[in-house]
């Protein structure tokens, strides 16, 4: 699952957005650079290198009651660019259960621009697809769906799933 941080807190007292309603799939494009080569002997060797993580979300459906739509009608309005469409996102693995933490799942949060692709729509929704563009390190921990909050991870308390 991924969530954004329309207030761009980006930490435990973050209010977490899921994305995805109007999606049947939401996949993370790796973009990694391999390279193969041969030498005389025949034997092949493979070198990957990471590239840029993307995804993009198309379509999204404006709604009254989410803040991210309200920050891409901001970025629509005001062209935003830079690091003002810079939001923290996190995406957890709701089948890693962390083994200490009872109902809670492996998380991170990564910093990522947005990309708004288009703006329009017809008589049934106002549309806003985007692509999101992963940048810097992750934060990893946890998150509570119960609580809608997500724990760093400390050198100590590493996740670990079940």
């Amino acid at each position: 699952m991924i969530f954004v941080d329309p207030a761009k807190k980006g930490d435990a007292t973050a209010t977490w957005e899921v994305l995805g309603k109007d999606n049947d799939e939401l996949s993370k494009e790796m973009n990694n650079e391999v390279e193969e080569t041969k030498n005389v002997l025949g034997e092949s060797e493979v070198d990957v290198t990471a590239g840029n993580r993307t995804m993009t979300v198309d379509p999204y459906k404006l709604r009254n009651d989410s803040k991210f739509a309200d920050e891409l009608y901001d970025i629509n309005k005001y062209d935003k660019d830079g690091s003002d469409v810079e939001y923290p996102f996190m995406e957890v693995n709701t089948t890693k259960e962390v083994e200490s933490k009872s109902g809670e799942f492996e998380a991170w949060i990564q910093t990522a621009a947005v990309d708004l692709k288009s703006w329009g729509g017809d008589t049934k929704a106002l549309g806003a697809p985007f692509d999101i563009h992963f940048i810097g390190k992750k934060t990893h921990g946890s998150y509570n769906p119960s609580t809608g909050k997500f724990t760093p991870a400390t050198s100590a308390t590493q996740s670990s799933s079940k």
